[in-house]
């Protein structure tokens, strides 16, 4: 699956590049903002021309429209029926108020805003940050790549060397992607962050990639992922403009919200991330559907190796229904503690000569135990226990050297983890 999105990417990123080899040739009219008169963006006496014709803002002929930080920043209030066939900002302010479409886009930095009622849309590539700064603002309206005729449709948060993006979707909101959503991702692996508040929405169809320097904050929002949710991508287009990475390979944290996978339950869904990766878990849930499909033994792998981890005081709780993998973090039980969703508690901690795990109410259904290490390795391989007066049993002694192992805890659609200490 990761092999096949690559692939998919490498064409977009081919497309485009030629595409803008194509055009450079094409005999264009150059606008440049100078913000000279007032904000109004279709006020030509706020723009030069590379040509002696008269500025038109009309879709007779190829126009390539630039705004920077010049004079008045710029705003658009109202929609006109015009195209760019190439729009960049190279910085200032740039605020949408009314519906604006493009052909391309090679650079938006400076800051964006995009307010309620207005559909910024690009119908390529939008590059966000690229190989500089850009800041979007999303506040109640929607930006997105998106084309009928289904021209390659991406939107790259950080972009090349030096890129920078910086996304955040705030309450009614929505960011699109199209294909795919892509962060801090690609050639010299630039910086980009996205932010997903409350009210907000992320999504795109084929996948959400997040880069080496790349990191995802979810807090409230949703973000819709597509077929694949890759988080530490280190995919480069060219050999060669591979970039620094750190201790942490691509970031995700879910601190209130939900990032769903998947979200149109397509087949061969997949949740990719580098061993270097890190998900981490509070308030909100990831959930990968796909129908008949169980992803827990893949989420429980990612526990395991440390790549999804829970908020501090905070244990992760995976749970299947057929066909939603859900992953949440629940509060740490202590010894006298029960899991109200999951109904299992561990006693005593530290563990002595058995691991003894209590049910809540009326559960007595078989369960499947087995003990790793923190690493990942398994001491005690997975066995199936029945109740005995609504408790369980594991003989531990003998078996676990002193040290912090997790508990596995199987109910055949429920699977707990849970940490103990053996002194």
């Amino acid at each position: 699956m990761k092999k096949s999105l690559h692939e998919r990417k490498g064409l977009l990123f081919a497309v485009s590049i030629l595409f803008f080899g194509f055009t450079a040739g094409v005999h264009a009219q150059d606008y440049s903002w100078t913000g000279a008169a007032d904000t109004d963006f279709y006020n030509t006496a706020n723009w030069t021309n590379s040509t002696s014709a008269p500025i038109v803002f009309d879709n007779a002929g190829w126009k390539v429209a630039r705004t920077h930080a010049l004079g008045n920043s710029a705003v658009i209030s109202k929609f006109v029926d015009w195209q760019p066939g190439i729009f960049d900002s190279t910085d200032g302010n740039l605020t949408v108020n009314a519906d604006f479409n493009i052909f391309y886009n090679d650079k938006l930095n400076g800051t964006i805003t995009v307010n309620t009622g207005a559909t910024f849309t690009c119908r390529h590539i939008f590059r966000l940050g690229s190989e500089g700064t850009g800041i979007l603002n999303v506040n109640g309206g929607t930006f997105r790549s998106n084309d009928p005729v289904n021209n390659p449709q991406l939107v790259l948060i950080g972009v090349l060397s030096g890129g920078n993006g910086i996304a955040t979707i705030n309450d009614g909101g929505t960011i699109s992607g199209g294909y795919q959503l892509e962060i801090g991702t690609r050639d010299y692996y630039p910086t980009g962050l996205l932010n997903v508040n409350t009210g907000g929405t992320a999504d795109a169809y084929w996948a959400t990639v997040v880069g080496p320097n790349g990191t995802v904050n979810i807090d409230g929002g949703n973000l819709n992922t597509g077929q694949a949710l890759i988080v530490g991508d280190l995919y480069v287009d060219n050999a060669g403009t591979e970039g620094t990475t750190g201790t942490i390979v691509g970031k995700l944290n879910i601190n209130s919200g939900t990032v769903m996978v998947n979200q149109n339950d397509l087949d061969s869904p997949a949740l990719n991330l580098n061993a270097k990766a890190k998900v981490v878990i509070d308030n909100g849930s990831l959930i990968i559907k796909r129908s008949g499909t169980d992803f827990t033994s893949i989420v429980n792998g990612y526990v395991t190796a440390g790549q999804i981890v829970p908020a501090a005081g905070k244990e992760i709780v995976v749970a299947y229904d057929g066909v939603l993998t859900t992953v949440t973090a629940k509060k740490s039980l202590g010894i006298n503690d029960f899991d109200v969703s999951n109904r299992f508690a561990i006693y005593p901690n530290p563990v002595q000569e058995s691991i003894n795990i209590m049910a809540k109410g009326n559960f007595n259904g078989d369960l499947k135990v087995s003990v790793v290490t923190i690493t990942g390795q398994t001491v005690i391989k997975s066995q199936t226990i029945k109740a005995n007066a609504g408790s369980y049993t594991v003989v531990s002694k003998n078996k676990l050297a002193s040290g912090m192992y997790l508990v596995q805890i199987n109910t055949g659609t429920t699977t707990v983890s849970k940490k103990i200490m053996v002194k």
